[in-house]
């Protein structure tokens, strides 16, 4: 019998470029959940696209976010590739609408599998990881 503790992985941070790099060191310098939105039109969009997918313009900016909004879908995982998670198991990956009308993926944290549902209130915040990623969780909203 061995003594030998477990051995601990370091949850991996991925390194995003183009405009997703745009994105999250936004969130990573104001702490703020940022969509993309069209300086021309107005439309926001996520995720963010070189041009408007309204009026095809190719001038945008990254606005802070509320950060409210509502289950619009949601996975529960059982298996992860990437060992460091494999204490979370099982985790919720959601899909959230927000108030101002795009919608976000992040992880749920704090809730058992069976304790959400489609159209659950939530609010969705960062957590800079470095300084060119920002993980997004979404948590739920007292019922």
């Amino acid at each position: 019998m061995s003594d030998e503790l477990p051995k601990q992985y370091k949850k991996y941070v991925p390194q995003p470029d183009g405009l997703n790099l745009e994105l999250h060191t936004r969130a990573v310098a104001s702490g703020l959940l940022h969509i993309q939105r069209c300086v021309d039109c107005g439309q926001s969009r996520q995720p963010p696209r070189y041009y408007c997918q309204d009026c095809f313009s190719d001038n945008y900016d990254f606005v802070p976010v509320s950060g409210v909004g509502s289950i619009y879908s949601f996975a529960i995982n059982h298996f992860t590739i990437d060992r460091a998670w494999i204490e979370e198991l099982p985790y919720i990956t959601a899909v959230v609408e927000l108030a101002e009308g795009p919608r976000v993926v992040g992880a749920l944290r704090n809730v058992e599998p069976g304790g959400v549902a489609l159209g659950d209130a939530v609010t969705v915040s960062v957590e800079p990881r470095g300084e060119n990623f920002a993980f997004i969780w979404v948590d739920l909203n007292s019922k």
